[in-house]
Parts: C-alpha cells; sequence; structure tokens
C-alpha cells in the first residue's frame, strides 16, 4: 500500500513532517534560555495542529474509493483543505515574523557596544532556533502549495 501512493500523498506527508518539525523547533525554543525564552506567538502551535489534522484528512480522503456524488464531494473537501493549509503555514510563518523581528534586529544589528552585551550564546542559539522555525514554517508552505498540484489519486489501468 506505501508503494502504491501517488507524488501528491507523498508532499503531503512532507508537509506534515515539516510542520511538526516546526512546532518542536518552536517549542524548544520558547522553553530554552535566550532572548526569545516565554516569548509564544498566539496561536501558532494551534494552527499548525490544525493543518495536521487537515493533512491527515487529505490523506484520509485520498484512500476512499468512491464514486458518484460522494467521490465529487470528498474531491471537493479535499481541494478545499489542499487550499487553506498553505495559507495557514503562510499565515503562522507571517505571525513568527512579525513577533521576532525586532528581536532578531536586536540581536544582529545593533551598535558595536550593545553588541557585545546583546550576541550571547543564549541569544544566539535562541536567534537561530528562530530562523530554523522560519524556514520549516516556509519550506512547508512553499510544499503545500506544491502539493495542491499533484493528484492524491493514481490513475486506474
Amino acid at each position: 500500500m506505501i508503494k502504491r501512493q501517488p507524488v501528491g500523498i507523498w508532499f503531503n506527508v512532507l508537509v506534515a513532517v515539516l510542520t511538526i518539525a516546526s512546532v518542536i523547533v518552536y517549542s524548544v525554543n520558547i522553553s530554552s534560555d535566550g532572548y526569545f525564552k516565554d516569548a509564544s506567538v498566539s496561536n501558532l502551535v494551534v494552527y499548525c495542529v490544525v493543518v495536521i489534522l487537515m493533512l491527515a484528512i487529505v490523506i484520509a480522503l485520498a484512500q476512499l474509493k468512491l464514486a458518484g456524488t460522494s467521490a465529487m464531494a470528498v474531491e471537493i473537501i479535499s481541494g478545499l483543505l489542499r487550499i487553506v493549509i498553505p495559507v495557514l503555514l503562510a499565515l503562522c510563518l507571517v505571525s513568527l515574523i512579525s513577533a521576532r523581528a525586532e528581536g532578531l534586529g536586536f540581536i544582529y544589528f545593533s551598535n558595536e557596544e550593545v553588541l557585545k552585551e546583546v550576541q550571547t550564546p543564549a541569544n544566539m542559539s535562541s536567534a537561530a532556533g528562530t530562523i530554523a522555525n522560519m524556514v520549516c514554517l516556509g519550506v512547508a508552505a512553499v510544499f503545500a502549495m506544491v502539493a495542491a498540484f499533484f493528484t492524491l489519486r493514481k490513475k486506474d489501468a
């Protein structure tokens, strides 16, 4: 069954893995010492969990063998979910960027005197974690956009 999955399913699985990785990096980032300790971004984890649930629904719906009106309804629901998923991931990315831009600017682009005090190992690690989180969310959003263009069912021969 695993080998018979089309490319669209694999892209959606990859998006789910990247989203889970993003939540893990985010959780580590806000719980570790450094500039962004306890600086949570509202609804970021909630939206990521919703995305993961939507991806699970899309993958599960693709496994159903339906015909007629029910197949058309499932295809419409799946299509709508595949449109909403990259939107939510992009919203997460924009929220994270807007919440972290000032802190990243302070850590990386302050005066020479301030940089010596601000660029501690903990703060640099916190900034690197934030950047890694942004990359994970950005790549997940792009892959989710790409996944929307692939079919989720193999063509019957």
